[in-house]
């Protein structure tokens, strides 16, 4: 058994034990991909019919990324890949050449952590925590492209990251709060109460 590193719901990193190389899915033939990786660049040598949530797993021990249904459904496995919130376990590692990943791993900088991942602790939008790191991911590709959203963009966005625990309300709220304070002399009409019918944005 080797010594390697694991990561918790939030994306917070602790030494684990695992057995390297094992269980990596895909053709006998191998493409070298060169891709980067949470800022990093990174060569692998991978099977062409490797996912990409196998290589972030197995190969480079990157294991806030989860593996729920393995079927694009449940969004666990959530990356985002050359800005877009995708999931992992549809995406062949070979189609990545290039490509720029960022894990859950990547969200903190300096260990600290990312306005998201506070927000996720304050607003109680952790619980099980199996779903977290997909959520965490969509909400910050939404954030990037979006810096304001409204209540039913936030819905929308993650709405392919199924929660069992929390009802999404808290998410929601908590995505609402980095909002504001990323932007808050742009608050754009996010409110505190709102109604069955969410917020909406003023257009002045």
């Amino acid at each position: 058994m080797a010594g390697v590193t694991g990561t918790d719901a939030l994306g917070v990193r602790h030494e684990q034990e695992a057995q390297c190389g094992s269980g990596l899915r895909g053709a006998a033939v191998t493409v070298e991909v060169r891709m980067k990786v949470n800022g990093h660049t990174v060569t692998v040598d991978a099977p062409g019919g490797e996912r990409l949530l196998d290589t972030i797993r197995e190969r480079l021990r990157l294991t806030g990324t989860k593996e729920g249904c393995g079927v694009g459904e449940c969004g666990a496995c959530t990356v985002i890949l050359n800005g877009q919130a995708v999931n992992s376990c549809l995406v062949l590692t070979a189609q990545c050449d290039g490509a720029e990943v960022v894990t859950v791993e990547g969200l903190a900088e300096d260990g600290e952590m990312h306005a998201l991942q506070r927000a996720f602790i304050e607003h109680g939008a952790v619980q099980c925590g199996f779903c977290t790191p997909g959520m965490l991911m969509s909400a910050k590709a939404l954030l990037d492209a979006n810096p304001h959203p409204d209540r039913e963009e936030i819905r929308q966005a993650i709405a392919g990251n199924l929660c069992r625990c929390t009802g999404y309300e808290q998410i929601v709220q908590a995505i609402e709060s980095v909002a504001r304070q990323a932007y808050p002399s742009e608050d754009r009409g996010l409110r505190k109460d709102h109604g069955e019918g969410g917020c909406e944005a003023d257009d002045g």
